[in-house]
């Protein structure tokens, strides 16, 4: 049985060793657990981190350098509901909403002062993932919904408004 696959081996590992210092020079990881759950996700300039939640270590603040990374439960904090077509959010969407649909997409920015929490994508009627002003692509889906509809459109139960099936 000859070496030379052992000994292939053997510098392959030597040289991906010596790479990864090349490429790792400024960034170390000396201390870590294999963790189980489901994964999240932070972004910070040209970097992106993810993790698991449910550590063993939740409360731990592991530092080097300029960074730092706090161990633990991760929570989300749930923003505004969406109910498309629920312009002027009062829960429902009817022609009520017809005025504030027109502030959406002419003064998106007075549409957001004058009607504060409500969710953006509430005025995304054809589900294009545009908003706000110059999203006219949703002004006959609107009109669509409003008028193929009986109205109000409740926006409970989950799909509400203009999503209802």
């Amino acid at each position: 049985m000859s070496d030379r696959p052992y000994t292939m081996l053997i510098m392959a590992s030597v040289a991906f060793l010596g790479a990864s210092n090349v490429v790792g020079d400024d960034f170390e990881i000396d201390w870590w657990t294999v963790d189980g759950g489901g994964d999240m996700w932070g972004y910070g300039g040209d970097y992106e981190l993810s993790g698991t939640i449910g550590q063993p270590d939740v409360g731990a603040v592991l530092t080097g350098g300029d960074f730092a990374l706090t161990g633990g439960f991760w929570f989300v904090p749930a923003g505004p509901s969406t109910c498309v077509g629920d312009l002027n959010c009062d829960g429902q969407v009817d022609f009520g909403d017809i005025n504030p649909f027109v502030l959406y997409l002419s003064n998106y920015a007075a549409w957001q002062a004058t009607y504060e929490g409500c969710n953006p994508l509430n005025g995304d009627i054809n589900g294009d993932g545009t908003y706000g002003w110059g999203s006219f692509g949703d002004i006959n889906p609107f009109v669509a919904c409003l008028a193929n509809n009986p109205l109000p459109i409740p926006c409970t139960p989950s799909p509400g408004g203009c999503d209802t099936p």
